[in-house]
């Protein structure tokens, strides 16, 4: 659809009050007062020097340079991200001075996943030799069916969570994934608590039970 097209003397009424530094809306108001009706947009257009475009039938082009894919804030945003403890998206954003929205979307764009971690207990030298000589023995026990005459029984701990400065997220690159980021390994001492006692069988489960300090 062909363009509204505005004459020369227009174009210089709006040159002329432009030049006086009359806002958009005035110029507007003005030539209404003398029966030219624009509007808000033609005056930007010919503000920013494309007014002999808009004369023409052809659609109004304007040819925007394509930013740089790999600027210097976003070498920032990944540097702060790319470790293993990771700060807030929203602390990111006031280092870098940027949104948070724009944080946001060059962790995306440089192709990086947030993950959850996961807690673990970290086992020393003797547990792991423990559990390789203990496996095979616990597996011959069970084989055969044998496993239906056995009660499996567990007990856990439960206390609260004490990150002592862990961050529980990270970012994981999807091209190169680094997986040990996602454990929290913890072999520190734990605050206090309380313990419960379980069991399984083939038959079905055993009720939970609180076990009392001290037994």
């Amino acid at each position: 659809m062909p363009r509204n097209k505005i004459s020369d003397i227009v174009e210089g009424r709006i040159l002329e009050l432009l030049h006086l530094r009359y806002s958009q809306p005035r110029i507007v108001n003005i030539l209404k007062l003398d029966g030219i009706c624009i509007s808000q947009s033609t005056v930007s257009n010919v503000k920013r020097k494309i007014g002999r475009q808009r004369n023409s039938e052809s659609k109004i082009k304007i040819f925007r340079k394509k930013p740089c894919q790999t600027t210097t804030i976003d070498k920032k945003v990944i540097k702060k991200i790319d470790v293993e403890d990771p700060p807030p998206q929203r602390t990111i954003a006031k280092s870098v001075h940027v949104s948070q929205s724009a944080v946001s979307r060059i962790i995306q764009n440089a192709r990086f996943t947030l993950r959850k971690k996961k807690k673990v207990q970290k086992l020393t030298s003797s547990n792991i030799m423990k559990r390789r000589q203990r496996s095979r023995q616990l597996y011959y026990q069970l084989a055969h069916h044998r496993y239906k005459k056995f009660i499996t029984t567990d007990e856990a701990w439960f206390y609260l969570d004490i990150m002592r400065g862990k961050r529980k997220v990270c970012y994981i690159k999807k091209s190169d994934p680094d997986y040990d980021r996602m454990i929290i390994q913890q072999n520190i001492s734990r605050p206090k608590g309380f313990m419960v006692w379980a069991g399984v069988s083939s038959r079905g489960k055993i009720s939970l039970r609180f076990v009392a300090p001290g037994t």
